[in-house]
C-alpha cells in the first residue's frame, strides 16, 4: 500500500531528525519542505508553477501549509522534550482519530468499520508504547506538543484529500510545501546554525527532503486519493512503530515488554485499516500519481 510505505518512509523521519541540535532540527523541519517542493516540481514537470490555482483551492492550500509547518515545529519540539519514540506515538497516533471525527461532522456517517477495528487496535498498541515505562518517559510539554502535531498531521491529510480532488499528487503537495516552507523561513532564519553546512548536515538534510517529505508525502497521497484521508492517517500508525523500533536500536531509547507488544498491535492493525470500505472520491480528470 502507498501510505503504508510513506509510513515507513516517515519512520525514519525522527530518528534522523534526533542527530540534529534543538534549533538546527526545527530549522532543518522547514528546510526539507522546500526540498520536498523541488523534488515534486521535478515530477510533476514544472505544472504546479504554470497551474492556475482557483478560489476553491486557496482554503486547502492555506490549511496544508499551515498544518505542516505547524507540525514541524510541533514534532521536532517533542522530540526534545519526549524522545523520538514517544513523541511519534502520540504525535502520529492521536491524528486518527482527529481526521475520524473530521470525517464523521463533514460526511454525516459513521466510518467504516475496518477503519474503527483498526484504529481500536492502533490505539490501543500507541497506549501500551507511549506510557508503558520504559528507558524514556511523557513531559507536560511533550505531550502538549505532541497532542499539537497530531492535530496539524490530521489537518494537512484532509486539506491534501481536498486538494488531490482536483489536482494531481505532486501539483497539490507542491502547492503545500512551498507555502508551508515559505510560513517557515522566518524560523529557518533564527534558528539555524553554521552545522546544517556540514557534510552531516547537508546529507541529513537532503535525506529529509527527498525521502521523508518528497517520496513520502507523494506516496501517502496516493493512499488518500484511494481509501481517503481517515484510513490513510491510521495506516500511518505504522510511523511511530517504526520509529519506535529504530530509535531503540540506533538511540539507545530503551523499549519495555509493554512498548513491545504495542508496536506489535499497530502491525496487526495496518492490514484491518488497509480493507475499510471508505474511498476517495472519484476523479475522471486527474491521473492517478501524477
Amino acid at each position: 500500500m502507498s501510505a503504508a510505505a510513506g509510513a515507513l518512509l516517515w519512520g525514519t523521519l525522527g530518528p534522523v531528525a534526533a542527530l540534529f541540535d534543538t534549533g538546527d532540527r526545527i530549522a532543518a523541519g522547514g528546510i526539507r519542505l522546500g526540498i520536498g517542493a523541488v523534488v515534486l516540481l521535478a515530477v510533476a514537470k514544472g505544472r504546479p508553477v504554470r497551474k492556475i490555482w482557483t478560489r476553491a483551492d486557496l482554503l486547502p492550500l492555506a490549511g496544508g501549509a499551515i498544518g505542516i509547518a505547524g507540525f514541524q515545529l510541533a514534532y521536532f519540539g517533542a522530540i526534545t522534550s519526549a524522545g523520538v519514540a514517544v513523541s511519534t506515538a502520540v504525535g502520529i497516533g492521536l491524528s486518527p482519530v482527529f481526521t475520524g471525527l473530521w470525517t464523521v461532522v463533514k460526511d454525516r456517517r459513521p466510518p467504516g468499520t475496518g477503519w474503527l477495528i483498526g484504529t481500536a487496535l492502533a490505539l490501543s498498541g500507541l497506549t501500551l508504547l507511549a506510557f508503558t515505562r520504559g528507558g524514556v518517559t511523557m513531559s507536560p510539554a511533550g505531550l502538549a506538543l505532541s497532542v499539537l502535531a497530531a492535530a496539524m498531521f490530521s489537518g494537512q491529510a484532509i486539506c491534501i484529500q481536498k486538494l488531490t480532488e482536483r489536482h494531481s499528487n505532486a501539483t497539490a503537495l507542491t502547492g503545500i510545501f512551498s507555502l508551508g516552507a515559505l510560513i517557515m523561513s522566518p524560523v529557518i532564519a533564527v534558528t539555524a546554525t553554521p552545522n546544517l553546512l556540514a557534510p552531516q548536515g547537508i546529507g541529513g538534510v537532503l535525506y529529509l527532503g527527498v525521502v521523508t517529505t518528497g517520496l513520502s508525502y507523494w506516496l501517502f497521497a496516493r493512499g488518500i486519493r484511494h481509501i481517503g484521508a481517515a484510513s490513510a492517517v491510521t495506516i500511518t500508525l505504522l510511523e511511530p512503530a517504526a520509529a519506535a523500533v529504530l530509535a531503540a536500536a540506533f538511540l539507545h531509547e530503551a523499549l519495555s515488554t509493554g512498548q513491545w507488544a504495542g508496536v506489535a498491535l499497530i502491525g496487526a492493525a495496518i492490514p484491518i485499516t488497509g480493507r475499510s470500505t471508505e474511498k476517495a472520491p472519484e476523479l475522471s480528470s486527474v491521473a492517478v500519481g501524477s
